[in-house]
């Protein structure tokens, strides 16, 4: 059974309302999940680019209201997935600020067959400190891997993938949150590398039988 021949790179687009910012004017990078060593595998697949521009668009929700939206795959192969890579960057944004009592507390990530069979849920606190003012902050989940949760997936047939965040705020704050398309993992305005969001899976080929087994 050998790997398909290339890794299939699920990218996470939303026609939400888009605002825009600075990556040099972002306050705070509160995590990046890469790799072991430091870099990224070289088994990941992600389009990625190199450019100096300094401004950073993102799909943001209305006021005070969590993020939670589904992309949907719909795989083209049938086979198992192996293993796959999370590769995101969702922001936080504070319009206005007046009191204490405001936290980023997590980014949940499930992954769900047609929303009903569970093949991954995971919950990244984000060990952010209360905002204190205005101002925005970045969370990256860069090629963080994940093995152990092998699944079948039938081509055609779609794949539901359910990013959202919590938080805790007071009523006379004004948040926002959002997810980043395309993003650098540097703060400066300088040549950087920019990396798409989305997921990249590896899945292999399955036998004959094992496709008879799947009802092919």
């Amino acid at each position: 059974m050998g790997y398909y021949p290339e890794a299939i790179f699920v990218p996470l687009i939303d026609t939400a309302t888009m605002n825009t910012t600075n990556v040099s004017d972002v306050d705070e990078i509160i995590r990046t999940a890469i790799g072991v060593g430091g870099g990224i595998p070289t088994d990941v697949n992600i389009p990625q680019t190199i450019s100096n521009l300094n401004t950073l668009a993102y799909y943001r929700t209305t006021d005070d209201v969590a993020f939670d939206t589904t992309y949907q795959w719909i795989p083209p192969i049938t086979g198992k997935v192996d293993k796959f890579f999370l590769n995101f960057c969702m922001i936080g944004n504070m319009d206005a600020f007046t009191d204490d009592g405001n936290f980023w507390d997590t980014v949940r990530i499930t992954i769900t067959k047609g929303g009903e069979d569970i093949y991954y849920d995971q919950i990244f606190p984000t060990g952010l400190a209360e905002f204190d003012a205005a101002g925005e902050v970045r969370l990256f989940i860069v090629a963080q891997a994940v093995w152990g949760n092998d699944f079948f997936v039938r081509g055609g047939s779609p794949v539901d993938i359910r990013i959202r965040t919590t938080n805790t705020k007071t009523p006379t704050n004004v948040m926002h949150w959002g997810m980043v398309p395309f993003f650098p993992t540097t703060a400066d305005s300088n040549s950087k590398f920019f990396s798409q969001s989305g997921i990249i899976f590896h899945i292999s080929e399955p036998s004959r039988e094992t496709v008879t087994e799947l009802g092919q």
